[in-house]
């Protein structure tokens, strides 16, 4: 069985469907905050896989390259909203995001 870009494309896809659930399923910030990383890997399982099956002759393999840069700025990410998450859970005693609209500035 050969492996091509159409495969990478649904496989992408189903990824990007399970993240785009859960951001929109959970209530905790940290549960938010995984299934964010999660939405925001599909694309680089496409830049990958498209990469890796429209590879010809000599041409160099930039889609790996991308997908760490991708990652990487993936993970900077994850880093700043995982402090930003905890430093509201310190200030409101809660990871509930409801939480978040009643708020008072006083």
């Amino acid at each position: 069985m050969n492996v091509g870009p159409g495969h990478f494309a649904v496989l992408s896809a189903l990824i990007f469907a399970i993240g785009l659930f859960g951001v929109v399923s959970r209530t905790d910030t940290l549960g938010e905050l995984m299934a964010l990383v999660v939405l925001f890997t599909a694309p680089l399982i496409a830049l990958v896989g498209f990469a890796q099956t429209g590879q010809g002759g000599s041409a160099p393999p930039l889609g790996n390259a991308f997908a760490v840069l991708a990652l990487l700025s993936i993970v900077a990410e994850a880093i700043a909203a995982g402090a930003v998450a905890m430093l509201v859970w310190r200030r409101l005693a809660s990871s509930e995001l409801d939480d978040l609209v009643d708020v008072d500035t006083d």
